[in-house]
């Protein structure tokens, strides 16, 4: 009782935001926890993916739905190629250079500059989006930084268009504004799916081939290339 009465109200009220804090922490580090485990489990496919020569096209939502083909050939070629309603892109590396190249309508020449990978940020970031690798950082940082806001991370599976997927789902805010976003890959470690709630655009696979055409990694046909200088400090 005198324990009791020494507390009062004010006594009370500590204790339970205490209590609150400490149930605050443990469910944080619960959702780390299984934050942590839904991305190690896509962590390996992701990596060997990376090693091994692969040729994927994705579909796009959004208010500019485009197709996107993504290839690659380890440890120095790759292809980026988005076609949409207003033209094309291709952004490729390869034996003869580093090149963007775009083609503003159908049967028009193709316009490419060659230039360093670093000269190329706009695109750099276009495709940056289609790596596995980009977005398993951005599942690191909702389960590391995140915690303890609200952010809950888990694993699900799924499939789109024949190919079955392993996802990491995450759930952020409270309802009713709460959102859902999900990164799925397939078996090889290639994206298969990817939905961010705040960006209202999605893109899942279409197709896959684990041999891309050499094609792939060359300057369209016809193109006029301009190389950009590269800069020097005297």
């Amino acid at each position: 009782m005198v324990v009791a009465s020494a507390l009062g109200l004010t006594g009370c009220s500590s204790i339970l935001k205490a209590a609150k804090a400490a149930h605050n922490v443990e469910k944080a580090a619960h959702n780390l926890t299984d934050g942590s485990a839904a991305i190690s489990s896509l962590t390996d496919k992701i990596k060997s993916a990376d090693a091994t020569a692969y040729e994927v096209t994705y579909v796009t939502t959004g208010s500019s739905p485009a197709t996107v083909n993504y290839a690659a050939e380890p440890p120095n070629d790759f292809a980026f190629d988005d076609n949409t309603t207003s033209g094309k892109l291709e952004v490729l590396a390869g034996s003869a250079g580093q090149f963007e190249c775009n083609q503003s309508a159908s049967g028009a020449t193709w316009s490419c500059l060659k230039a360093e990978l670093s000269g190329l940020n706009t695109s750099r970031l276009m495709y940056a989006i289609y790596s596995g690798a980009y977005w398993l950082d951005f599942l690191k940082i909702y389960s590391v930084a995140a915690a303890l806001h609200g952010v809950s991370i888990s694993s699900s599976t799924k499939t789109v268009n024949g190919f079955n997927l392993q996802c990491a789902v995450v759930v952020s805010g409270k309802k009713p504004n709460q959102g859902t976003s999900q990164v799925c890959v397939t078996s090889q470690g290639i994206l298969g799916y990817v939905s961010v709630s705040s960006t209202g655009t999605d893109f899942e696979i279409k197709s896959y081939s684990p041999s891309p055409s050499p094609s792939l990694f060359q300057i369209p046909k016809g193109a006029t290339v301009t190389t950009i200088p590269t800069s020097t400090t005297s």
